[in-house]
């Protein structure tokens, strides 16, 4: 049985310590669309990074597990999940090498974080193999066509990825505690998309590896790209705008929304 938590207020303490746009329209609808999508009580959460989600899928009465390959990764999900008192799992590996026995999971979550891994094809493997038959496997991916057009050829070759992730954390985290203070923020390691997928390509590695898409939902349209430049401008993002790009993003053709989140099901 899923465990029932009751009606927790998802953005008590997360704002302090992450990022406020986590907390706009468009990203509640991601998070909520997202937990919607799982299936079963058991959850890995792959590639956690901050641990925001492991988190709300927690809160939600998910038993959850999660990993991540990123050292400062791992710190910051060591923190977040003490100080919401949060009794999830947690290890540093590789989306490659998963180390967890076959048909452990009733659903995995991996949210941004294919378009960074080298070998998809061996990391939509391991997953399927821990997850059990009828399992579920909810990615979220960035659109190749769209967002990896602008970020990857344009923004992240005009302002150091670096720049744009320390001045958030700068911004978001309060320093002047010792605890945070270790975690040495500035010196997150490097970002980049070594994959970029339309969405008939990610379809059909998801159907080459025994993997039955059953759901395709556009996420944002042009949210992305203007909270980027308010970050660098050290500006929040315009909440009205991140309200109608919702609106936008779930009647725009699949082609060209900047991401969406796909379900499959192992067979």
């Amino acid at each position: 049985m899923i465990r029932n938590q009751g009606s927790s207020n998802q953005s008590l303490g997360l704002q302090k310590f992450y990022q406020p746009h986590l907390f706009y329209l468009g990203e509640e609808r991601i998070r909520n669309l997202v937990i919607s999508l799982l299936k079963g009580p058991l959850v890995l959460d792959a590639g956690c990074g901050n641990g925001w989600l492991s988190v709300c899928a927690w809160e939600k009465g998910y038993n959850v597990f999660s990993f991540d390959i990123a050292k400062n990764e791992i710190q910051e999900s060591l923190f977040f999940f003490k100080e919401r008192k949060a009794n999830i799992g947690l290890a540093k590996a590789s989306l490659l090498v998963l180390p967890f026995a076959g048909s452990s999971f009733d659903s995995i979550m991996c949210v941004n974080v294919l378009e960074h891994v080298l070998n998809v094809k061996q990391a939509l493997c391991e997953m399927k193999r821990v997850l059990k038959k009828g399992g579920r496997l909810v990615l979220m991916v960035p659109n190749g066509l769209t967002f990896g057009l602008l970020y990857d050829k344009l923004v992240y070759r005009i302002v150091p990825t670096k720049t744009i992730i320390s001045r958030t954390n700068r911004t978001l985290f309060s320093l002047k505690d010792d605890e945070i203070s270790r975690m040495k923020l500035d010196e997150k390691e490097p970002i980049g998309h070594h994959q970029q997928f339309t969405i008939a390509q990610i379809r059909k590695l998801l159907t080459e590896n025994g993997l039955k898409v059953t759901n395709v939902v556009n996420c944002r349209f042009l949210a992305p790209y203007l909270r980027s430049f308010c970050t660098l401008l050290g500006r929040e993002p315009i909440r009205a705008f991140e309200q109608f790009d919702t609106r936008l993003a779930e009647f725009a053709p699949s082609s060209l929304v900047a991401e969406w989140i796909i379900a499959s099901e192992k067979s």
